[in-house]
């Protein structure tokens, strides 16, 4: 394999700050959100616990504090939801992510059948099936919006399925335009933008007229053991695991986060793919390298920047001290680059090694890890299966734009061609 794939980077040029007690950073800006990595470093070597005055915000940039913080439930809490913008508040009482024990034990139990990994791969075939009839689609057409054309449809296809939303196309079209526009964000801004509140409140009205129909059926017998979300949590409130003003925000909170992160993940491998068209060649030889390109991948260029956690008393990271409610922003998209765990972190290498690393930071850790993360390594790895089984290359044209969202990095807009090898751009 040629060395240059293990130098591979899909930054722009780096970004000069100040260091130390200069050093200036903000989430929310346009900036991070298309250029994180090189502030990232300055704030681990410089101000490994960061406090945002405009924000009110700690933030921790070192695997290590972060890991600690992961895996410290009782005094880092979730009650104020993973984000600061504002983005969980409109998903209501049943939101996993804004819970704790023993609320959070209870729902994340509801649906913890649906994301087994045997029930994960059982789909693959299914997932493989609609990965090759949107990419034949792109194909004949030579090419499209690989984000808006494959990732985002791919991901609300199966995301609909997992929670078990009716599967008519116009149903599938129309959530998908309320929960595209639901994403919405603007920069600098707290709070999700009136258009994608409102679109987020009709997903839920649909929702809600699922639920209670298919609350209906399984109090007239229907199967209760069938494996998606809304069946699950149907039965766990007909049991009296979950209360009722729970069921819908719970629901909802799943089908966006199976959507958004894993279709961000899917931009950012074909990212890479473009900017290594060797790697692609080399992939398509080694088609066994494909699931540790993948974790590469997760870890380079993380679709799941940071979450956020509330002191409940003082606590101390990188010999800082943080007061007891206070909230802390845990960078995963930086610990996964700390050169104190990572051999060469800034270097994409596709044969990095990661049963001799300690795992990655992208799915989190503790009680609170990414239940979806095996789903989303599947359509990770049967999307870059089909993008390779022709010779053709994939490149990236025109102007791609990133999402504006604080949690999750990836591109709203990926113009990409299919073009016969060798061909210069």
């Amino acid at each position: 394999m040629e060395t240059e794939f293990h130098s591979a980077t899909i930054e722009a040029p780096t970004i000069q700050q100040p260091a130390g007690a200069n050093l200036f950073y903000d989430p929310l800006s346009y900036a991070i959100y298309d250029h994180p990595y090189d502030v990232y470093k300055q704030l681990r070597d410089n101000a490994p616990v960061y406090f945002s005055p405009r924000l009110g915000v700690y933030v921790l940039s070192r695997y290590a504090d972060v890991q600690a913080a992961f895996k410290n439930h009782e005094q880092m809490i979730s009650a104020l939801g993973n984000d600061i913008d504002g983005t969980h508040d409109s998903y209501g009482k049943g939101n996993l992510v804004a819970q704790d024990p023993p609320r959070h034990t209870a729902l994340r139990q509801s649906i913890r059948r649906v994301f087994a990994l045997k029930e994960i791969l059982a789909k693959e075939d299914g997932i493989r099936g609609i990965a090759r009839e949107l990419i034949r689609d792109m194909r004949s057409a030579g090419g499209g919006d690989f984000a808006t054309e494959y990732a985002l449809p791919f991901a609300f296809a199966i995301s609909t399925r997992l929670i078990g939303l009716p599967g008519a196309k116009n149903d599938i079209t129309w959530l998908i335009d309320h929960l595209s526009r639901s994403m919405e964000r603007t920069v600098g801004e707290f709070g999700v933008p009136e258009d994608a509140a409102k679109s987020n409140a009709e997903a839920e009205d649909l929702i809600h007229e699922v639920v209670q129909k298919r609350f209906e059926q399984l109090a007239a017998g229907a199967d209760p053991n069938v494996s998606d979300v809304i069946t699950q949590v149907s039965t766990a409130l007909q049991r009296g695991k979950v209360d009722a003003d729970e069921v819908v925000g719970l629901t909802h909170l799943v089908y966006s986060a199976s959507t958004d992160a894993p279709s961000a993940l899917l931009t950012n491998c074909v990212a890479v793919l473009d900017k290594f068209p060797q790697l692609q060649v080399f992939l398509r030889e080694h088609p066994e390298m494909i699931t540790n390109f993948i974790e590469e991948v997760l870890r380079y260029d993380t679709p799941g920047q940071n979450v956020s956690r509330q002191t409940t008393v003082e606590l101390t990271f990188s010999g800082v001290a943080i007061p007891a409610n206070s909230r802390v922003m845990l960078l995963q998209g930086s610990a996964n680059r700390d050169e104190r765990v990572f051999e060469n972190p800034d270097l994409f290498d596709v044969t990095r090694d990661f049963t001799k690393t300690p795992k990655i930071a992208s799915f989190g850790d503790g009680i609170h890890a990414c239940m979806g993360a095996p789903l989303a390594r599947l359509m990770a790895r049967i999307t870059v299966e089909v993008l390779l089984e022709q010779p053709d290359e994939i490149r990236i044209v025109g102007f791609p734009e990133r999402w504006v969202k604080q949690l999750v990095r990836g591109f709203s807009k990926l113009p990409i061609k299919f073009v016969s090898p060798g061909t210069k751009f």
